[in-house]
């Protein structure tokens, strides 16, 4: 093995006997519930697998160990980790490529979501699909993971160490802001998802996180306007497909937590006896309009005070404590649709803001059917929205990938404008979006001086446009028309200007 083995995420891994031959990955159970029921010398090394991007630091710290001659798989596998994982063992993996034939990585056969690092070679995978053992115990007693583990016969190893180049990580150029409440607001889960990504790439600011750094902005607020939760919309770029957005969903309100310190359906359907959900449509169905149909997710008496002998990283974090991320549900009416909001203390926008939407969309609608209303909008704001550094970059290619003009062109919720020139006077007049009422008028004389900049003033004063594309065209528009009337041209919304 390489002198500095685990050489991926080894802070987040629990250590055994280097010398032993067993490798085991316990998805969404805690490392250290396992560990503790095995015997130090029994295995190697001991890590969670939450998700299918983690499998590629796994093989790669395989080739690097080729002492690892037993892949233990153990635990809940809610998001398809482990199902992955046995396919690449059982079908192995293919190409895949991009739109001009260029290869992306490779795609594990069977599965349509995990991608494998390109830079590792095709012969490498074939190399740990036969040398290595893969053993599936998922949802096996830990007793039996344990009785297994310390059986397995002694191998040598199965060939020398190998290490591939990562991608390189992602420059880190940071764009001024105002540092506080960024919008987004989106039909679709996938589509904003987007702009989550962008927003985090360009405006976070770099601070440690729990395993390594992060970038973060806070309070990212992204309203969702018509995802239905029983048709969701997908998108080539998302990291699941409906079976793995399904588990995520399933394992998202399960109210039994098992040995996990909580789930967020035990903190929404028995706390401590009380289901917060039933509570929230009783409130909504006597009174629509209840400002106090919520659901708590944090229990201050129990999640602000880590376990006594809690490990502390460098920096003081806690090591290994597992406090909810979403800390808050409310929900109330307006008019005859439920609206959802969900706050989150932080969010990892990468890995787990699309799955928590899509579940909180769920909840959403199930809530709006007991009361019956329409589902209306869904807001998640995110106190902290940060992405860890292994994802910059990827986050990076999926939005220049996906990313363009057509994108910007957004339905303006406040007003819609009708501009005109009569004489010298330049003429703009809002209306509501649906056109059935009046909201404001101004009139200028075009030959006064930035005429157009204080009619967009006016515009601004009032609050009567909310979105940046809606803004740069009423400027635009009030530009031109300041020209038509200062060179005598003919002005016509939305046209060229003509010669009189």
């Amino acid at each position: 093995m390489t002198s500095d083995w685990p050489i991926y995420y080894k802070d987040k891994l629990i250590i055994g006997n280097l010398n032993s031959n067993v490798g085991v990955a316990t998805l969404w159970m805690p490392k250290e519930n396992v560990a503790s029921e095995l015997t130090a010398e029994s295995f190697s090394v001991c890590g969670q697998l939450y998700t299918k991007r983690g499998i590629n630091p796994m093989l790669r710290n395989i080739l690097a160990n080729p002492l690892i001659r037993y892949l233990v798989i153990c635990g809940v596998d809610r998001q398809g980790s482990g199902e992955a994982v046995l396919r690449f063992f059982k079908d192995g993996v293919d190409v895949k490529s991009g739109k001009e034939g260029e290869l992306l990585g490779w795609r594990i056969i069977g599965d349509e979501e995990a991608l494998l690092d390109k830079e590792i070679p095709l012969e490498a995978f074939d190399l740990i699909r036969k040398n290595v053992r893969f053993i599936d115990m998922r949802m096996k007693p830990l007793q039996q993971v344990a009785e297994l583990v310390s059986s397995l016969e002694k191998k040598d190893a199965f060939g020398d160490p190998q290490v591939f180049k990562s991608q390189p990580p992602a420059k880190a150029d940071i764009f001024p802001s105002d540092l506080s409440v960024f919008k987004v607001r989106k039909d679709y889960i996938g589509d904003a998802w987007i702009d989550v990504l962008k927003i985090v790439n360009r405006f976070g600011v770099e601070i440690p996180g729990m395993y390594g750094k992060v970038k973060a902005v806070h309070n990212l607020s992204v309203v969702i306007e018509k995802e239905d939760p029983r048709n969701p919309k997908f998108y080539d770029y998302l990291k699941f497909a409906k079976e793995g957005l399904d588990l995520y969903i399933k394992g998202f309100f399960d109210v039994n937590k098992g040995t996990e310190a909580y789930t967020y359906g035990e903190r929404i359907f028995d706390w401590e006896g009380i289901n917060q959900e039933e509570i929230m449509v009783e409130k909504l169905k006597r009174y629509p309009y209840d400002r106090g149909a919520l659901a708590v997710l944090w229990k201050p008496q129990q999640d602000n005070y880590p376990p006594k002998n809690t490990e502390r990283q460098e920096m003081e974090q806690t090591k290994g404590w597992k406090v909810p991320c979403l800390v808050m549900i409310l929900g109330q009416c307006l008019e005859e649709e439920l609206n959802l909001t969900a706050v989150f203390r932080n969010n990892d926008v990468y890995g787990a803001w699309p799955l928590n939407a899509f579940a909180l969309r769920n909840f959403q609608r199930e809530i709006a059917v007991k009361i019956n209303k329409n589902i209306g909008s869904l807001t998640t704001i995110s106190h902290v929205a940060e992405m860890y550094e292994l994802d910059w970059e990827d986050s990076k290619h999926i939005v220049e990938q996906n990313d363009d003009l057509a994108r910007t062109c957004m339905y303006e919720r406040r007003s819609n404008y009708i501009i005109s020139v009569e004489g010298e006077e330049i003429i703009v007049k809002f209306i509501s979006p649906d056109g059935a009422s009046d909201l404001a008028e101004f009139r200028e004389n075009g030959k006064k001086p930035k005429v157009a900049r204080d009619l967009c003033a006016m515009a601004i004063k009032e609050m009567l446009i909310g979105d940046l594309g809606a803004a740069c065209d009423l400027g635009r528009q009030l530009a031109k028309a300041e020209n038509a009337v200062k060179l005598g041209l003919v002005f016509e919304q939305d046209n060229v200007l003509k010669i009189n």
